[in-house]
């Protein structure tokens, strides 16, 4: 398949009809995600779908060019690295879907605030300078979906699969017949082979390690059994049957825990910890 090449977009291909694109340098750290776009095919698909494509609006722009038209784009949940530059699709005519309760965020920006305790934190102002860093713009309509829901297009359908460790209604996706699992942002964040990354993201009280855990072995159980590729919002995209994301994910989650486990007890052995803490 021939890309064209845009600066500072990284196009790969997956299937002869479906590719992910990367944006390389991104105005924050927040601000941008990979994504899968979904080419016209006969029988399947009239017009391009874009599945969690979250870059600038001039990339967004030049993608509409030489893919568009877009019909639908389709958001996995409303951290800020997935909801920034959505409002961009949607100019360029896509109807924009999202799970509930998180599609909200991509309304307005008070709604991600109290979304995830943000609100019991910090004051609303910090959030609303986090958002201009990260250059968020919010959408004007967004048609909601439950996590677990089925999405049909056409001929194309595209099962959500939950993914709540993550957050309160994040979801990859399945593409049954093209045989691709997107896990979205479970933690498989190597861009390229080797190099690490911070792993799974399990900060906001709604988390949970347990069923992060569990979030891992359905992937895994869906990619080895049902898929043939696996992509995600921050990595190279791997083939069946290549465990690596798999293995990449518990190892941080151990990782991590030790560190956490390291400093607990660092705290607890600092004299009169106890009357501090009262």
């Amino acid at each position: 398949m021939y890309f064209p090449q845009i600066d500072n977009l990284q196009i790969r291909a997956v299937t002869e009809d479906i590719i992910l694109i990367h944006q390389i340098k991104t105005p924050f750290y927040f601000s941008c995600c990979d994504g899968l776009i979904i080419l016209p095919k006969e029988g399947r698909n009239k017009f391009s779908i874009v599945l969690d494509l979250n870059i600038e609006p001039e990339y967004v722009n030049k993608i509409n060019e030489i893919y568009g038209p877009i019909s639908n784009y389709v958001c996995s949940h409303g951290h800020m690295d997935h909801i920034t530059h959505v409002h961009a699709w949607e100019s360029c005519g896509a109807s924009i879907h999202a799970p509930f309760p998180e599609s909200n965020t991509l309304i307005n920006l008070e709604h991600f605030y109290k979304c995830y305790g943000w609100n019991e934190a910090v004051n609303l102002n910090s959030i609303k300078r986090f958002g201009e860093l990260n250059k968020y713009t919010p959408c004007k309509k967004v048609n909601i979906f439950k996590p677990g829901d089925s999405l049909k297009f056409n001929h194309l359908e595209i099962e959500t699969i939950p993914f709540l460790g993550h957050s309160i209604s994040h979801v990859g996706f399945l593409l049954q017949k093209e045989k691709i699992l997107h896990i979205s942002c479970l933690g498989f964040d190597q861009e390229t082979p080797g190099i690490q990354g911070f792993g799974p993201w399990y900060g906001f009280k709604q988390c949970s390690i347990s069923q992060y855990l569990d979030d891992i072995a359905n992937a895994a159980f869906i990619f080895l059994e049902t898929a043939k590729i696996l992509s995600s919002s921050h990595s190279y995209f791997v083939k069946n049957p290549d465990k690596t994301p798999f293995e990449y994910m518990r190892k941080k989650i151990k990782e991590n825990q030790k560190k956490v486990d390291k400093a607990l007890l660092n705290i607890k052995s600092t004299p009169n910890f106890e009357e501090k803490v009262k």
